[in-house]
């Protein structure tokens, strides 16, 4: 069953939800007040981003709906080791924040823990971490630096493997071969300053060497711009005019390898196939469309399964006691069976009442589950009977 789509004003503890676009050189934030109690969370950005805004925005619902303020600063991968030292001069002021979440790229991850820990917030990393900088770190969450209560990532490696799975397999359907009967397939990948596109870029390769009749040219790096995903397109059709598989480390890069093709004279989905992993709103359309043959990624809700761990810690709740210090979100794949259902559970996020993934709000709760089948249950009678018992 498809649920209908709901739309709200975003208002977050009587305070509209803003979001303000950095000018060069500036940090974006964006933040919601619920009292002196808030969480700063450090995140990436691009131009024209299509996945962190709605990571943002789930995460600020369930602040909200858990009571706790939320405050967002972004930092674009073109000067992310100047604006981490920005970053560590946000923790050393005052007001301090509750609890931090920090999304890093190579040689940021130190200088904001040690001045979380410095100060005394509890921090989640989302990684995956160089294993340089996980050294540097002490080894591991609860470790050397105790204020690191725990580490969040995606199975980057399983997302990549996916998408290439999904991509080749419907060049397959289509019978989109080399003149020596195989398909040839290219990627148009991330930031290699991020660890995670390494990862997800392994992925392909798994993919490619687990068909027979598969074979990958070449990758190339970006710094995840549409632009430069129409750009690489561009030039490696014309260096390998019988690829059939352009595989994209982003939905935002895919949607730039779609203009690629089309710029080639080619037909998304018919003579070339793309995809991206991020399973965003604009990736699940383009899916429903025919233009993405996927879209992979773990939900929205995940990020804000992080914002519940956070929250029930500063309640004295010790959630890695059920998650374990390393926690990884399973990941969806989307494609034409089923984007429109997942599409449909992901624009529902403002919802669903928060507070009934909480053990501090529900005490009888054993264990966490953050499940999206779960979603359906979640803004419905039990979610409004939670909402009037919390009143």
């Amino acid at each position: 069953m498809v649920l209908p789509q709901f739309h709200r004003l975003l208002v977050l503890c009587g305070a509209l939800f803003f979001l303000i676009s950095a000018a060069p050189g500036e940090v974006a934030s964006a933040e919601t007040d619920c009292g002196s109690s808030f969480l700063a969370v450090f995140t990436p950005t691009t131009e024209g981003n299509t996945y962190w805004p709605e990571v943002h925005r789930a995460m600020a619902a369930a602040a909200d709906d858990l009571g706790i303020g939320i405050r967002f600063f972004e930092f674009p991968v073109d000067d992310r080791f100047a604006k981490s030292l920005e970053g560590v001069r946000l923790l050393q002021e005052d007001p301090t924040p509750a609890a931090a979440i920090f999304s890093v790229a190579f040689g940021q991850a130190q200088p904001l823990a040690v001045a979380a820990h410095q100060r005394g917030i509890p921090f989640l990393i989302q990684g995956p971490l160089f294993p340089g900088d996980r050294e540097a770190l002490g080894g591991g969450p609860g470790q050397d630096i105790s204020s690191w209560i725990g580490t969040f990532q995606e199975d980057e490696e399983a997302k990549g493997f996916f998408l290439g799975q999904a991509l080749i397999e419907a060049a397959e359907a289509r019978g989109r071969y080399d003149r020596d009967g195989f398909i040839q397939v290219v990627g148009v990948g991330g930031d290699t300053s991020w660890f995670g596109s390494r990862l997800r870029e392994e992925g392909l390769r798994r993919a490619v060497e687990d068909h027979p009749r598969a074979r990958l040219l070449q990758t190339v790096p970006t710094r995840w711009t549409p632009e430069e995903g129409r750009l690489m397109t561009v030039r490696l059709l014309q260096r390998y005019p019988q690829v059939s598989v352009i595989w994209a480390a982003s939905d935002q890069l895919a949607l730039g390898v779609l203009q690629g093709i089309r710029s080639m004279e080619g037909v998304p989905g018919e003579t070339h196939f793309t995809g991206g992993l991020d399973l965003s709103r604009v990736g699940l359309q383009a899916v429903l469309s025919g233009e993405f043959t996927a879209t992979v990624a773990s939900s929205s809700y995940s990020y804000a399964e992080m914002v519940v761990y956070l929250y029930d810690y500063l309640q004295g709740i010790e959630f890695f006691r059920d998650t374990g210090r390393e926690f990884s979100p399973r990941p969806y794949g989307a494609t034409r069976d089923n984007a429109e259902q997942i599409l449909a559970l992901q624009d529902v996020y403002r919802d669903v009442d928060y507070r009934l993934f909480s053990k501090h709000y529900n005490p009888e709760m054993t264990r966490y589950d953050f499940a999206l089948s779960r979603i359906p249950d979640l803004v419905g009678e039990d979610a409004e009977a939670t909402k009037e018992k919390h009143q």
